[in-house]
């Protein structure tokens, strides 16, 4: 296996493959590089380069559900649940409590599908679609920016379970 920087080479060698797959793991992220392979029999003759291929070093993307466990009184509000947070990144908007509306599961659940890139860094928030309903503790104190880095998991998705104790402006805070 020999890989290049640059379309057409040089190539420097890698390393001897046996099977039909080859796992490049020293690759920088955004950089794109150039393959070809050549065959060796048992004399050390070796074959012509094969047809280069090019492939761009990126970070694979997450399925990412955020689950979340809220008040009883939450559907007393009227007010479907929302996630704010570092969303750009993600395709979404940063720190809009209207943007991202989860889904209801039932009277006490919610739950969203974003998707990101491996190893993006997250900071967000849950919110009744306005800063004056925002997450609180259990003693109506506030809450810091909850954090996540997202990972590749099984099959490339990742879940998050969290729980609001309750909601700024609604009992009982």
């Amino acid at each position: 296996m020999l890989r290049s920087s640059s379309s057409g080479g040089p190539y420097t060698a890698l390393g001897i493959v046996t099977g039909t797959t080859y796992s490049d793991e020293t690759v920088a992220q955004g950089h794109t590089y150039y393959y070809v392979v050549r065959s060796v029999d048992t004399s050390w003759n070796r074959s012509g380069n094969s047809t280069e291929v090019s492939q761009l070093a990126d970070l694979r993307s997450v399925a990412v559900t955020f689950n979340v466990t809220v008040p009883a009184s939450t559907d007393g509000t009227g007010r479907p649940v929302h996630i704010a947070g570092t969303f750009a990144q993600l395709g979404s908007v940063d720190w809009d409590p209207t943007a991202n509306v989860m889904s209801r599961v039932d009277a006490t659940h919610w739950t969203i599908t974003l998707t990101g890139k491996e190893a993006t860094n997250l900071e967000y928030k849950y919110v009744l679609g306005d800063w004056n309903f925002v997450e609180k503790d259990g003693s109506c104190g506030e809450i810091a920016n909850r954090t996540a880095t997202i990972t590749y998991g099984p099959g490339g998705t990742q879940t998050i379970n969290d729980t609001v104790p309750n909601w700024h402006a609604v009992p009982p805070c």
